[in-house]
């Protein structure tokens, strides 16, 4: 319990420092929006999540903690294998690893909302590995006491993409929804069946209708 109150020791400048500035540039969103032509009441709300989801990863990865002994993981797996063998009182390594599934995955969702190029997931899942490779060059060669570990880049890159994916499940939703619903019996489908029920009985109709009889014509008449 003692490394969970250590480990979330840091997130209050994130309440009272970085959660005030996504505020004023909400509202200063708000502000700008507000004569816009295809403003959503939504978009403030976006605005000041997106920065409040920068600013708060910048802060978690940036800020400078004590020495390390290694400097660099490389091998992949490794920060698995220490949270698999950790002893049952230590949660750090299984918190570290749920940290760095989470740290990008609000960017997932808010980034393609703002930036037009992330418009599926595979560019999304490359976004987050760039931005995850980013990050662990820039511990390794300016942070003081950051790892820069091949983990890292591989739940980073993880969480972008699960918070792309979330942020389709309602639209794929819809999607499904909106589509008409086939039957065994074909019901689904009123436009299709009452079509051939026409054709039925336009050709039942033809078939019930008396022959047409032609006047036998003369040996004698010419044909006009």
């Amino acid at each position: 319990m003692q490394q969970i109150l250590v480990a979330f020791d840091g997130f209050a400048p994130v309440v009272t420092i970085l959660l005030p500035v996504a505020l004023l540039v909400g509202a200063g969103s708000a502000a700008v929006r507000r004569w816009a032509p295809a403003r959503s009441a939504r978009d403030p709300l976006i605005d000041a999540a997106l920065v409040h989801s920068v600013l708060c990863v910048g802060y978690l990865v940036f800020t400078p903690q004590r020495p390390a002994a290694e400097r660099v993981h490389p091998d992949l797996g490794k920060d698995v294998s220490m949270a698999l063998t950790a002893d049952p009182g230590d949660s750090l390594p299984w918190l570290q690893l749920l940290g760095n599934l989470v740290l990008l995955l609000p960017l997932g969702v808010l980034v393609p909302q703002r930036v037009r190029w992330f418009d599926n997931i595979g560019k999304i899942a490359l976004g987050g590995l760039v931005l995850a490779a980013s990050i662990e060059l820039v511990q390794f060669l300016a942070i003081t006491g950051r790892v820069a570990s091949t983990d890292d880049v591989v739940c980073n890159t993880i969480g972008a993409t699960v918070g792309g994916l979330l942020l389709r499940v309602p639209r794929w939703i819809a999607a499904a929804t909106s589509r008409p619903q086939h039957s065994a019996t074909g019901d689904g489908d009123q436009t299709v069946w009452l079509l051939i029920a026409r054709i039925e009985q336009e050709r039942q109709r033809c078939q019930q209708a008396p022959p047409v009889r032609r006047r036998p014509r003369l040996s004698g008449q010419r044909a006009r």
